[in-house]
């Protein structure tokens, strides 16, 4: 699994926290007293930190903040689970035009259960027929039919701040499948390079969530 963080909102190059002071201040009618320029700028950075984590209590602004990160190596299983949070833009890899690689996610369990020999078995056997029914001219949006869900794909994802940041509230959960924590664990690793206030953050809205 490989996750890159490929690019974040960034107000003509200034720090991307600067964008929810901006939005904190506009909601407090301040900008007509101070510049643009100003909240993007010059503003002190340790108040640009106090008003990241106060952000926890009125996350709307969190929403003015997005990622773009290229997932690679995660299962289509982990795909389908992620694809269901609405408020993020996907692109993935398609499986009619490019043929699918012969790389596929084995999950520890079906090792330590001594199923992991039959299992690479199985799935070499159906990527065998994949690429005899291709090469015999099987279209390949018919010959991935055959293809299992461990087969990996690829995603380029879109998505703000407080939608990460609730994502992470319900895939990090101990109910959550493991490949896709350990996919939002990474997530969260990557955008924390653009914000360091991520897990402050998470931690207060998990805590809210939950009740905790």
């Amino acid at each position: 699994m490989r996750v890159t963080l490929v690019s974040w909102s960034s107000p003509e190059g200034a720090d991307p926290r600067r964008l929810v002071v901006l939005a904190a201040k506009v909601s407090q009618g301040k900008l007509s007293q101070e510049t643009l320029q100003h909240y993007l700028r010059d503003y002190p950075e340790e108040h640009v930190r106090g008003w990241m984590l106060e952000s926890a209590k009125f996350p709307s602004v969190l929403e003015h903040i997005s990622f773009t990160f290229l997932i690679e190596g995660i299962s289509r299983v982990t795909s389908h689970q992620l694809v269901r949070h609405r408020i993020a833009s996907y692109t993935q890899e398609s499986q009619r035009y490019a043929e699918a690689e012969k790389e596929y996610v084995v999950p520890e369990s079906v090792d330590s259960r001594g199923f992991g020999e039959r299992f690479r078995r199985v799935i070499e056997e159906a990527f065998r027929l994949y690429e005899e029914m291709a090469s015999a001219g099987v279209p390949l949006e018919d010959a991935r039919y055959v293809l299992p869900q461990a087969v990996t794909t690829r995603i380029l994802m879109t998505v703000n701040l407080r939608e990460l940041l609730h994502i992470a509230c319900l895939r990090l959960a101990v109910k959550a499948q493991w490949e896709i924590r350990e996919l939002v664990e990474r997530m969260l690793e990557e955008a924390s390079r653009a914000v360091p206030e991520v897990y402050d953050l998470l931690k207060a809205l998990c805590a809210e969530k939950t009740g905790a």
